[in-house]
């Protein structure tokens, strides 16, 4: 092949702003190899025509699209299947951008919590928050709550739940404590939320609406009767939440709780 037209690949890692360590580490991987390789020197060469190359690895790198995978659309000449790699950039973008409008959607409820925070009750530190439906996969658990050692307990249910190869436990789902209570009996569980209603676990629904909080600096669920003892009435059947919580200021070394209720 004749190499007058072709670039050194110290040329064309200038000309693409790719390291020359990159450009290797393509190479051995098959996803880019050089137009021509000197026998004698072993100098690679590349072709200007290659740039476009370039273009595509860096798109599957902003999509998280691991190298490797580009293999798969290039067949044994070196020709690329655009229209299944953009389809499946396609797919893999809108799973991103899914994920990071959750994110922007979690940070939004802080925010807003953070401003009730700051105008609740002084006296009785409470304050309403809405919350959409939400779907709790739960564990029962027989023996009243109690003590920060709980969350500890819930944390490692939670990664048993988020690290088991289930997708339907992001980021951003809620864990904590749970407790059911009507005139003749309580019921107690440890949770975490799911993005999605999902057969074949134990599940319950949390309804929507408004919802009264109080921030805590200890496991206070036990307490929800005394608490919210203005909202609530003796006797009276009601479903209560505890949870991390992020919003306003606390020590990283004394977590702070979230607890919630709504009559039921």
């Amino acid at each position: 092949m004749e190499k007058n037209n072709l670039l050194k690949i110290s040329e064309f890692a200038r000309l693409t702003d790719v390291s020359i360590y990159s450009l290797r580490y393509y190479e051995r991987i098959k996803i880019l190899e050089p137009a021509y390789i000197d026998p004698q020197t072993g100098y690679r060469f590349y072709a200007s025509q290659q740039v476009f190359h370039i273009m595509l690895i860096q798109f599957c790198v902003e999509l998280d699209i691991p190298l490797k995978e580009l293999a798969r659309f290039t067949d044994s000449k070196g020709i690329i299947d655009s229209p299944s790699l953009l389809a499946h950039g396609k797919k893999l973008a809108t799973q991103k951008l899914g994920k990071i409008q959750l994110g922007l959607a979690f940070i939004e409820s802080i925010e807003e919590r953070s401003r009730k925070i700051q105008t609740a009750d002084s006296q009785q530190h409470s304050y309403t928050q809405e919350f959409p439906e939400k779907y709790l996969h739960v564990i029962p658990y027989e023996l009243p709550f109690g003590g920060i050692h709980q969350f500890e307990e819930v944390a490692r249910a939670f990664l048993k739940f988020e690290y088991g190869g289930d997708d339907d436990y992001g980021a951003f789902s809620e864990f904590g404590l749970l407790k059911i209570c009507t005139k003749t009996q309580s019921k107690r569980y440890l949770f975490a939320e799911l993005a999605q209603p999902k057969e074949g676990i134990q599940m319950v629904v949390l309804p929507k609406g408004d919802w009264h909080c109080r921030q805590n600096t200890d496991i206070a669920i036990e307490h929800t009767q005394e608490l919210f003892a203005g909202y609530l009435k003796e006797g009276k059947s009601y479903i209560a939440v505890e949870t991390a919580f992020f919003a306003g200021g606390f020590e990283i070394g004394h977590p702070v709780s979230e607890l919630r209720v709504i009559k039921n």
